[in-house]
């Protein structure tokens, strides 16, 4: 693979990191000056923004230089957080965080834009899978360092370590990138807010599973609120172990990322994807219905391998499945729904009087099964009707 591939997937890496401390840090800020609804606020300020604006932020990807706006965005979530680190205000805080997730949306459109032309198309599922892996580990280190450096240092620390990532980004982004590559990019003039949304539904492949990936999205999310319910319950409240099984899925994710990048799988874009939902739903319902610590360790690290292969197959059937000058707009379209099914998550994951933490974590098994075989369903209706359909 390209050494320009491997500096761009780096600054990713380190620029996610950066994010997860930053988001961490206010979390923890919140729940430590007991500010009412301070968690939700963060994750509200992440999620909603960027689902309203990710359509039109994709068109402006697609529109112009995928490689100015990466930069221009990186430098605006640059400010934001800097600005952050600045003021004294929790809620003004999570504005500019709020703020940064919008421009956020551009530079990561942008930068899976990017990647097939600087890793090269044989390439590019080897890159994507080393992306998917690092971003599984990122997300293993980033909880427990968040919170021994906000610890030590504080949130602002965190916040200017996350604004610092980005400006890394960008210097990775303008050494993998030469002005030079941005011709190989593909470019659409005139496009319009629903263009990434009907190259997604009309993609061979990603448009069939659409709905399933929505739902294992979904699922993951219930799981992920409920769960700590649940799996504290199942522990006798065992933080430490509940924290390992947490880090399990994750670590899971590593080899699940890695192999489904290797020659001979990375295109198997389809199988990837149904082997990785099916994965984590089949998991995700055995550890509803069997509350042994002994047994979810190992029912994890398979949903986690699921998830990683998942990934990796997703993000290589859009970059095979969909046109080049489309990517920004579909990637963002796909962030957009990926982030409003975890927002419906975590609301439908929320404990309630109505279903038991461990009956939520069953559904959220059930949810992604359910999902397939009506996408199996559905696509032999297809078959079916294309055999029967009369010749010209």
């Amino acid at each position: 693979m390209p050494v320009a591939a491997q500096v761009l997937i780096a600054g990713t890496l380190f620029s996610r990191l950066g994010d997860t401390l930053a988001s961490l840090g206010l979390v923890l800020h919140a729940a430590d000056r007991d500010i009412r609804f301070g968690v939700t606020e963060v994750m509200i300020a992440e999620l909603i923004p960027t689902v309203l604006a990710a359509p039109l932020i994709g068109t402006v990807v697609d529109r112009f230089s995928a490689r100015a706006v990466c930069l221009w965005a990186l430098l605006l979530q640059a400010l934001s957080l800097g600005a952050a680190t600045a003021v004294g205000g929790f809620h003004a805080r999570v504005a500019l965080i709020a703020l940064s997730a919008l421009a956020g949306v551009a530079s990561v459109a942008a930068g899976f834009k990017m990647l097939p032309a600087v890793a090269g198309e044989e390439h590019t599922g080897r890159a994507n899978s080393l992306l998917t892996a690092g971003l599984s580990v990122a997300g293993l280190i980033g909880p427990p360092l968040a919170g021994f450096l906000n610890s030590l240092w504080g949130t602002r620390a965190l916040l200017a370590v996350d604004g610092a990532s980005f400006l890394v980004l960008a210097g990775c982004t303008m050494l993998a990138v030469p002005n030079t590559v941005d011709v190989a990019i593909g470019r659409r003039p005139a496009t319009r807010l629903a263009d990434g949304y009907r190259a997604l539904r009309d993609a061979p492949v990603v448009g069939t599973l659409m709905p399933a990936l929505a739902a294992s999205i979904l699922a993951i999310s219930i799981e992920n609120v409920a769960g700590v319910y649940y799996l504290r319950d199942v522990v006798n409240g065992n933080d430490t172990v509940f924290g390992l099984i947490l880090a399990t899925w994750a670590l899971g994710s590593v080899p699940g990322a890695l192999l489904a990048g290797r020659p001979g799988w990375s295109d198997r874009h389809g199988q990837l994807i149904v082997t990785g939902i099916l994965g984590m739903g089949v998991s995700l319902l055995l550890t509803g219905l069997i509350p042994v610590a002994a047994v979810i360790f190992p029912l994890f690290l398979i949903a986690g391998f699921g998830n990683g292969a998942c990934n990796v197959g997703l993000r290589n059937a859009v970059h095979a499945r969909v046109p080049a000058e489309v990517h920004g707009s579909a990637w963002a379209c796909f962030q957009a729904l990926s982030r409003s099914c975890i927002g419906a998550g975590f609301l439908l994951g929320t404990p309630n009087g109505a279903v038991s933490s461990q009956g939520q974590v069953i559904i959220s098994g059930v949810i992604p099964l359910v999902a397939m075989a009506w996408a199996g369903v559905a696509a032999v209706r297809r078959r079916e009707s294309t055999v029967t359909e009369p010749s010209a």
